[in-house]
Formats: C-alpha cells, structure tokens, sequence
C-alpha cells in the first residue's frame, strides 16, 4: 500500500485512469440485466454501485469548491456527521433507486468528467493542502490532504467496488 505522504498528482491521476479503465472494462461485458436485476447480500444492483461511486465523486466535487461533502452525497449534515458510512450508504442508494441504467451510466461519466477536470487544473501544491485549505469547517485535527479525498473516492474506490461487482457477476453466472 502507498504511503499517503508520497502519492503525487500525476500517480494518482495515473491510478485514476487505470482503475476507471478497468470498472469500464468489466462493465462493457455485462447486460443491462445483469447491473439492473442481479443483488447482493445488500441488496445493491451493480446499478446501485455505480450511482454510489458517482455520489461520492460529486462529494469530493463539493469539497474541493468549498462545499460541505454531504451537499454533494444530498445527504443531511446530522447524518453525514453522525451516522455510519453504512447508513449513509444506505439514503444514497434509496435516493438513487429510481435512476434508469441509462441515467445512472450518463451521472457517472459526467460526474467523473468534472471532478477530473477540477482535479487537473490544481497544482500538486494545492493537493497537498490539508482539507481546511478547501473547507474550513473541517476539523483542525483532521491530517488528511486534498489528495487524499480525491484518491479515496475515485481510484481506490473504484477498485473496491470492481470487487465487488465482480463478485457479483461470477456469483450470478451459469455453471
């Protein structure tokens, strides 16, 4: 695992672009049926997933314009402060349930269009900013950089999330 304190912008914008790659790549192969009809133990579609990973790019949207993160999640501010990321997990995907494939296909890509847009025009001096550099309601205590948001919630994101996807399609799929 890389040690936060030497990820660069340009690794990470690599990161990004290898991990957005290969969630694309896997789902090229699959159906409509199978990221609309197929659950998990949670009961998330791969549809599901995808609205979720595009939630949290909007969240570090909101972050890096000076916004509260749980504007960008269109959560409430007591429940991003207080509940678990379960929970909030749990609204987002409610919130989200009603999205076609389509919609939520096309919120994903341009989604993912912005925040890289923001991210490309900040300088590795700007990434390297602690969060109350971008938002001065973070708590003072808080050691995270910029970059760090940006890496969780995208890069490393999607690659959590490709496990699971792929979990859930070799589950689903004829012996």
């Amino acid at each position: 695992m890389t040690n936060r304190g030497t990820w660069t912008k340009a690794g990470v914008m690599v990161e990004i672009e290898t991990t957005w790659a290969a969630l694309h790549s896997t789902l090229a192969r699959l159906s409509e049926a199978e990221m609309t009809g197929v659950h998990d133990q949670a009961g998330w579609t791969i549809k599901d997933h995808l609205t979720h990973i595009t939630a949290w790019e909007e969240s570090v949207i909101s972050f890096l314009q000076g916004r509260p993160r749980h504007e960008g999640l269109g959560v409430d501010e007591s429940l991003y402060s207080n509940a678990s990321f379960d929970d909030i997990n749990a609204v987002i995907q409610e919130l989200r349930k009603s999205l076609t494939l389509d919609q939520a296909t096309a919120q994903l890509q341009a989604t993912h269009l912005s925040l890289m847009g923001l991210v490309e025009r900040l300088s590795e001096t700007d990434l390297a900013q602690p969060l109350r550099h971008f938002l001065l309601s973070s708590p003072v205590d808080d050691r995270r950089r910029a970059i760090d948001i940006v890496r969780d919630n995208t890069s490393a994101h999607f690659s959590e999330h490709l496990v699971w996807i792929e979990a859930l399609v070799r589950k689903n799929a004829p012996d």
